[in-house]
């Protein structure tokens, strides 16, 4: 039996080239997880098959025995070129391109070659004379190809220049990171394409041999390259598609090693001082990374930051949401990295607008209330006959005078309260006071608006109420005076109730309770914001602004309490406004408060 030296040679390389193969599929094997993952691994495993295969074919005697590990050489060249295909297009962010229906016809336009192989012996198709090579025993057949094997051939080629043409696009307009591992994808791919068609061909000079099984071995050293020195695999790169070029924020796309993977031009644009970016770490660009994402395991962050850009000082918000990869429990994140810096200029002269105008409102109400004053003062001495008698016309007139000029005053409270509010001038001076002054010096104009309506007014002190509390009896006024006003303007028939109570050892409370319209379920949580009304047909007949209960709400705060609503669509509301109940300290000057 004659032996030429050249097959034994072909036969270790092919060995070598399984040993090969079988290592980058251990390594590649840990991460099937990844998109397109499985592509790779069926066309390693292929390859593997292939080399194989075409070991027993050659040592193989007997041609029967040949011949079975001849067809069993067609698994892997049917579905190598079909592993690659789908490992590329997803590493070219084309993923949704491969639907299930394109899976299936993909997957049937590969197997008829090796359905084909299987049923040579009824048709011929794929060969269509069979002998050994130089009439030795040992080596490769010497095989005649039929009409099928051209178009297994065709297929191949297809899914192989596809390959190419990807690695191409992807080598020449990615980033300078993704051209190294892509040119080096394309030139450890188009090794087994060209050997093929040295085959196909017959330029090889040796007899029988097919040598794309040997080129196979450069794909697998390519793969192993971008392995070991790129970390291929640990970057598989986000695709960057027309959108993700064009956002005017910046975005970076980190690994589960928190290194920069990806990044878009705005980002690189923004970071352009640190050079190229990609598979460095992101501690270099925020050096409080780590503290960031201690103090937020779940890696949802909200900063801004600040970054010199031309000499100019620019504001970025910064929002970085976390990637996280199923099964195998690696993730990682995306930066989303936005310019504020002329939101934040807007929202300064925004805030110094808003001050502005509080300021105003507060001086102008001061200078407003004075001649009010003195109007209200005259129409109630008028109306107690400080002038003497007057007919009914003008006792009328009187009566709409004082009736308009305490809405106005009313009205003006409400509005230098809230500009104080929104300044920060409110100051708490609190003393001791009886329940009495508080209430007292407001029944004169609470009771002059309930009776105009028909209503009655009902004061209650609780007798368990400490004879002396701590508090602001200004804005405690203010508070009463706005609940019940605001209970006089929406009732129509029956009373209001002012109670002062004891909630419990901690707590007092003020408790304004009417009979009126009553407010919907999804209308309370909005009348203590400010300007804020309910559309309804009862009160569209009701003046007002929506500023009375927004400034009770904010005073309540202001003093550590809180507030209470029930209320029932046209029985009636009831608001209770809970403080701290302050024990009497005996000491010099009042205690302030400044909130």
């Amino acid at each position: 039996m004659g032996v030429h030296p050249y097959y034994v040679a072909h036969i270790s390389v092919l060995l070598a080239s399984s040993f090969i193969g079988f290592l980058l599929l251990l390594r590649v094997w840990n991460f099937r997880s990844l998109p397109g993952a499985y592509g790779l691994i069926l066309a390693i495993l292929c390859a593997v098959e292939w080399s194989l295969a075409y070991v027993m074919e050659i040592v193989r005697l007997d041609m029967a025995e040949k011949i079975f590990w001849g067809k069993l050489q067609y698994f892997g060249i049917s579905y190598v070129a079909l592993g690659m295909f789908i490992f590329t297009i997803n590493y070219s962010g084309r993923g949704a391109w491969l639907t299930s229906i394109r899976k299936a016809w993909l997957a049937i336009l590969a197997s008829v070659g090796f359905v084909a192989a299987l049923t040579n012996d009824w048709h011929h198709q794929i060969w269509t004379d069979i002998q050994f090579t130089d009439n030795l025993a040992f080596g490769p057949l010497q095989l005649t190809h039929g009409i099928l094997f051209y178009f297994v051939v065709a297929v191949q080629y297809i899914l192989l220049i596809s390959v190419t043409v990807i690695f191409f696009q992807v080598a020449f307009r990615g980033q300078s990171l993704y051209r190294i591992q892509s040119s080096i994808m394309l030139i450890g791919m188009s090794f087994p394409w060209m050997a093929n068609l040295v085959y196909v061909m017959g330029w090889y000079p040796f007899p029988g041999i097919d040598i794309t099984p040997i080129a196979l071995t450069f794909s697998a050293i390519a793969l192993s390259i971008s392995f070991l020195r790129y970390r291929f695999m640990d970057m598989l790169p986000v695709a960057h598609d027309s959108v993700f070029k064009a956002m005017k924020d910046g975005v970076i796309v980190l690994d589960h090693k928190d290194r920069v993977v990806d990044i878009n031009p705005m980002g690189a644009q923004i970071f352009q001082q640190y050079g190229n970016l990609l598979g460095s770490e992101v501690a270099s660009l925020f050096p409080d990374w780590k503290k960031w994402k201690g103090n937020d395991p779940q890696g949802d962050i909200h900063q801004e930051i600040f970054i010199n850009l031309a000499g100019e000082t620019l504001t970025f918000k910064l929002r970085v949401t976390p990637i996280l990869e199923q099964h195998v429990g690696r993730d990682g994140h995306i930066i989303l990295i936005s310019n504020i810096t002329e939101q934040k200029k807007a929202q300064e002269q925004l805030m110094e607008a808003s001050r502005l105008k509080s300021q105003l409102l507060a001086n102008l109400g001061h200078d407003l209330r004075s001649p009010l004053g003195a109007i209200i003062g005259y129409a109630e001495m008028l109306e107690d006959g400080s002038f003497g008698p007057m007919s009914n016309e003008q006792v009328k007139a009187t009566s709409e005078i004082l009736d308009g000029a305490n809405q106005l005053l009313s009205f003006i409270n409400n509005l230098v309260g809230q500009a104080q509010i929104e300044t920060g001038r409110v100051v708490l001076r609190e003393y001791p006071f009886n329940v009495e002054e508080v209430i007292g010096p407001l029944l004169s104009t609470l009771n002059f608006h309930a009776r105009k309506k028909g209503l009655t007014l009902v004061q209650f002190i609780d007798p368990t109420l400490p004879r002396k509390l701590v508090g602001d009896q200004f804005w405690l006024r203010q508070i009463v005076m706005n609940l019940v006003h605001n209970a006089v303007k929406f009732t129509d028939k029956g009373s209001v109730t002012v109670r002062f109570i004891v909630k419990n050892d901690d707590e007092w409370a003020v408790q304004v309770m009417d009979t009126g319209i009553g407010i919907p379920p999804e209308a309370q949580k909005r009348v203590f914001q400010a300007f804020e009304q309910i559309n309804s047909m009862e009160n569209s007949k009701q003046s007002g602004f929506g500023l009375g209960l927004s400034i009770v709400a904010k005073l309540t705060s202001i003093m550590n309490g809180k507030i209470e609503l029930t209320s029932e669509a046209g029985k009636g509301s009831t608001f209770t406004v809970i403080l701290p109940l302050k024990e009497v300290v005996e000491q010099e000057g009042p205690v302030m408060f400044v909130r």
